[in-house]
């Protein structure tokens, strides 16, 4: 029970900050979970105390199709539930499914009807998931210098809890990295990200534990 409230309490929140935002945008996932179960995921960026910020919007089982119909009914329906304005709708972000892009049922098709100056953009995930796999050597050789440096950090709970009290030392905005899978596209680009924001913080650690080999 009372994780249902605060469940709530956080959805009021960020229905809140996107009712107040001047205008937003939404992306929208259609999975299969391991229940063999339809879900779909919905995201929002908005603006609030003139920052953009991105909140999940809501999770909504499928349970029969999974159409560009279904989908639109289904966003449609917490649009009005929820009080949310297609007016104020300025994006929509899809995955790869077909029935997103359908030219008279897709859900990109029903979302125009009821904005037409959307602006409608499908997921490039999957291009860069191909453009990566044919990386340059020298970059391919960089990718594998950052997971060793990760591989290292992480290799043991000391050295994480080490790593990250160096980090609240210097005030750092995150306290840990992450560990690259050739699995998860996104991968990449988090991984070399995080060891970029921390680069000092992860210089600092590799000559503290003997490691200047490591450093680049």
């Amino acid at each position: 029970l009372i994780n249902d409230e605060l469940a709530d309490d956080i959805k009021q929140q960020v229905l809140e900050k996107v009712k107040c935002s001047p205008f937003f945008a939404i992306s929208c996932d259609e999975s299969t979970d391991q229940a063999s179960c339809a879900q779909l995921i919905v995201y929002a960026r908005f603006i609030a105390d003139n920052t953009i910020e991105g909140e999940l919007l809501f999770s909504e089982p499928l349970k029969t199709t999974t159409k560009g119909a279904d989908v639109f009914q289904a966003v449609s329906q917490f649009f009005e539930v929820n009080g949310l304005m297609w007016e104020k709708l300025v994006g929509v972000c899809t995955d790869g499914a077909p029935a997103m892009l359908g030219s008279r049922s897709g859900f990109v098709k029903m979302v125009k009807s009821k904005n037409p100056s959307i602006f409608a953009m499908h997921c490039v995930i999957y291009r860069q998931a191909l453009v990566a796999k044919t990386l340059p050597d020298d970059l391919r050789d960089d990718l594998n210098f950052a997971v060793e440096v990760v591989n290292y950090v992480k290799s043991s709970a000391l050295n994480a809890r080490l790593f990250a009290a160096l980090c609240e030392s210097l005030n750092a905005d995150h306290m840990a990295l992450l560990y690259h899978t050739e699995v998860r596209w996104l991968s990449i680009g988090n991984i070399l990200g995080l060891i970029y924001e921390l680069r000092e913080a992860v210089a600092e650690f590799l000559e503290q534990r003997g490691r200047r080999t490591m450093c680049r």
